[in-house]
């Protein structure tokens, strides 16, 4: 049940981020000041989108290609992740000019991460065995 949940919800995930980025991409003239929250689809489609892929999907892609090396505590990797997204967002948005960058920055990783923390339990629901007779995985032997 969860497994299908997480996959859906994974599915989902991509399909709205790939459509908010690339059909509601803002394109603006240099006469508008803070181009961002002008409009609507921005706000609603195109925010939301950027934060799901930065701060979650491809944080969840990265954790998957980097467990088989390196388990760090459950904690690190998001925050790493975190504090390397916002120092790149920093420095792009610095070169767009738009003001209130810590501000942007920290509205973007809230949603983001809202969706890596439901992502994240979805998957450690869906890989936990039905029954404690089938405990042949490592992670689950404390059942």
């Amino acid at each position: 049940m969860f497994r299908i949940g997480y996959i859906l919800w994974t599915s989902l995930s991509l399909v709205w981020c790939a459509f908010g980025l690339l059909a509601s991409w803002p394109r603006y003239g240099p006469e508008h000041e803070f181009p961002l929250f002008q409009d609507i689809v921005t706000v609603m489609l195109f925010l939301p989108s950027v934060s799901m892929f930065c701060y979650s999907l491809l944080l969840q892609a990265v954790s998957r290609l980097t467990a088989a090396w390196w388990k760090p505590q459950p904690w690190v990797l998001p925050l790493v992740w975190c504090a390397l997204v916002s120092c790149l967002l920093l420095f792009l948005l610095d070169h767009w000019n738009i003001p209130a960058r810590p501000l942007l920055i920290l509205l973007l990783s809230v949603p983001g991460l809202l969706h890596y923390w439901i992502s994240a339990m979805l998957r450690i629901l869906s890989s936990v065995p039905k029954t404690h007779s089938d405990l042949q995985d490592e992670d689950h032997k404390f059942l």
